[in-house]
């Protein structure tokens, strides 16, 4: 008997998992019935409607596609209704009424990217990196009415590289989607499955991963002053892209210029034991740009002004500080 799916998404981190049950259609004997998104969004200052990434896919792979304004309304719950749907698939989209995800006979099931019960939210790919976290993954569960809370059915662990950013971090665990998201299809299309309650898993010491404001990403000479450096790599490694906004100051004996600059890229954080811990300094050296306290360090890989394009930090000093004596500093 062939099975139906329905599949709701929005961003580009979903449009992996949307190709895959695209792609195993006929091996898995389903039938996916169609894509639910958001409608368009008016972009930019002629505020032009664009589509989503999700929808973008979904009309390029022929699929029906919903962008409901309410996803309560009636009659779209009776369109959906009249799918007859054995499942619903959920990567990355908004929280769904009761009235929607219990509509299928074997139930709503979400990709979270993060290892629950483990930074549930919005955010959980930037506030593992924050937070230094070693290990991160994929879990998929049963829709409830709390976030995050319901059943698991599988989990795929990924070890996270100490200079991977939010970029890296996001590509990495969109491909590993395609495979977990397909093992749970079977799992629960075909096999005796179990499902784990997360009542019953490590509920203490829950770290969260709340939604990321634009005042998140403004940091101030407050932050620079009292952050240990580890903390200030690892806050930049989980806020880029797009990067954190701070002022930088341009300075020689007689004026200092004052610069909004964008920090896209860090690297190479190190500590030794050879000095005593100094003031947080910016140090020019070999065309880096060192943030160090003698005790810590890393560099500015890249950055760029406010408006202005991506440059590495060699670019950088050739472009903005080219006279002999210059300083840098943030604070």
């Amino acid at each position: 008997m062939m099975r139906n799916i329905l599949f709701c998404g929005t961003p580009e981190f979903a449009t992996s998992s949307l190709q895959t049950i695209f792609n195993y259609q006929k091996k898995l004997n389903y039938k996916l019935c169609g894509v639910v998104t958001i409608p368009d969004k008016p972009i930019g200052r002629g505020q032009t409607k664009q589509k989503c990434a999700i929808k973008k896919l979904g009309e390029k792979l022929q699929l029906e596609t919903y962008s409901p304004t309410d996803i309560r309304n009636i009659d779209f719950i009776k369109k959906i209704q009249s799918l007859e749907l054995d499942l619903i698939i959920v990567v990355a989209f908004k929280k769904l009424p009761s009235i929607f995800f219990k509509i299928p006979k074997i139930g709503t099931i979400n990709l979270h990217a993060s290892l629950l019960p483990q930074y549930r939210g919005a955010a959980p790919i930037n506030w593992v990196l924050i937070n230094n976290e070693k290990e991160t993954g994929l879990t998929t569960f049963f829709i409830n009415k709390k976030i995050d809370t319901g059943d698991i059915i599988l989990q795929s662990n990924v070890n996270i590289p100490n200079e991977w950013h939010v970029d890296d971090l996001h590509d990495f665990l969109m491909i590993e989607s395609e495979k977990i998201i397909i093992k749970t299809i079977k799992k629960v299309f075909f096999e005796d499955f179990q499902v784990i309650s997360q009542k019953k898993t490590n509920n203490k010491n829950l770290k969260l991963a709340p939604k990321l404001k634009k005042e998140n990403y403004l940091i101030n000479n407050c932050f620079w002053e009292t952050k240990k450096l580890q903390k200030i790599y690892n806050f930049i490694r989980g806020m880029s892209p797009p990067g954190i906004k701070t002022q930088l100051f341009i300075q020689n004996n007689k004026i200092k210029i004052t610069k909004n600059v964008i920090i896209t890229r860090v690297g190479n954080y190190s500590t030794t034991i050879e000095e005593k811990r100094k003031k947080t300094q910016i140090i020019i050296k070999n065309n880096n740009i060192i943030i160090s306290n003698y005790k810590e360090s890393f560099h500015v890989k890249k950055l760029k002004t406010e408006n202005g394009k991506e440059l590495t930090a060699k670019d950088f000093l050739n472009g903005f500080v080219n006279q002999k004596g210059q300083k840098l500093t943030f604070f």
